[in-house]
């Protein structure tokens, strides 16, 4: 058999089952739509039946659920009710009740105010004499403290002005010893000068001899303040003594008012003398103040403070909000 009759032979073969299996496909389709059908009018059957029994059922719980809605709208309204009630009794008895409270509050509060305007009216008197008493002390430290600054003051004040003056005379003594070194040295220095003149030139009188020192110019200082005001004044002219250094002092300013040291001296002496009175007033009182102390000793404010500082610096007393104690009650107490 050739291969073409072979080919053509399959060929049909080929045809014969694609046709049989075309009809396996259609008959089974054909069976599987008409089983659908069947399923289909079944399910549409028992839909309808689902739909009617559904359907029954709603109108059952509607009818449920409007009896109920009464009954719900009926208890509502009777418990609404007797809220009300309620809500109104208790309103009058919490009425009747802040009533009461407010009156009573109004009661207290009438006599608390009129107990407090007594008391403050009591107390008043009595509050006003320690204000004064308060302002009288307070004005009688300030008082002495200014008192004291003030002695203060005037004590640093006679201590700068004699440390000024120590330091003055200390510079007019440390300048005329210069000059003295000075004029030594320049003395020396005319010597040397004759000497070596005499050594070069043989003996050629030494009045022809023109001296360095002889050359030298006149030296003056002067340093200014305040302007054009001079503050020392110095000259050395050769073959002279030396010029002690004349001292002008400038007036500046900012200058300290000092007072009179013999008046401070003797304020501070009076003062002193009277230290066994104030520390004997002081021991008997068992403390007293400034004031107290000038009173009872008939003494002036600088006198009684120079007395309280010299016991102070001695340790026979001390101070104790502004009031002077004895060493020994300080110990006791």
């Amino acid at each position: 058999m050739s291969l073409k009759n072979s080919w053509q032979q399959q060929q049909q073969q080929r045809q014969q089952e694609v046709t049989q299996r075309q009809q396996e496909v259609s008959a089974s389709l054909a069976a599987t739509r008409q089983d659908r059908q069947a399923k289909a009018v079944q399910l549409r059957h028992e839909l309808s039946l689902f739909r009617e029994v559904l359907g029954s059922q709603n109108t059952a719980r509607r009818t449920e659920l409007q009896q109920f809605c009464q009954r719900l709208h009926l208890e509502t309204q009777s418990f609404l009710a007797a809220a009300g009630d309620r809500r109104y009794v208790q309103a009058t008895q919490l009425a009747a009740e802040l009533n009461l409270f407010v009156q009573m509050l109004q009661q207290q509060t009438a006599a608390f105010l009129t107990e407090a305007q007594a008391e403050r009216a009591v107390a008043a008197p009595q509050l006003k004499q320690e204000l004064v008493a308060f302002v009288s002390d307070l004005r009688s430290d300030v008082q002495s403290y200014l008192i004291e600054l003030e002695a203060v003051r005037e004590n640093q004040a006679v201590q700068l002005s004699q440390a000024l003056i120590d330091g003055r005379a200390k510079r007019e003594a440390e300048t005329q010893a210069l000059f003295q070194r000075l004029a030594v040295f320049r003395a020396e220095l005319q010597r040397f000068s004759q000497d070596l003149h005499h050594t070069v030139w043989g003996g050629e009188s030494a009045a022809n001899i023109e001296t360095p020192a002889a050359k030298l110019p006149a030296v003056a200082q002067a340093s200014t303040k305040n302007g054009n005001q001079p503050t020392s004044c110095i000259a050395v002219l050769p073959n002279e003594s030396v010029a002690v250094p004349a001292t002008v002092e400038a007036q500046h300013s900012s200058a300290v008012a000092v007072t009179s040291p013999a008046k401070v001296m003797k304020a501070s002496q009076e003062g002193i003398g009277c230290e066994k009175e104030v520390y004997a007033y002081i021991q008997n009182a068992q403390g007293a103040r400034l004031t107290e102390i000038e009173r009872a000793l008939n003494l002036s404010r600088f006198q009684a403070v120079d007395a309280l500082r010299s016991l102070i610096k001695k340790g026979l007393i001390t101070q104790r909000d502004r009031i002077y104690l004895a060493q020994g009650h300080l110990a006791h107490t």
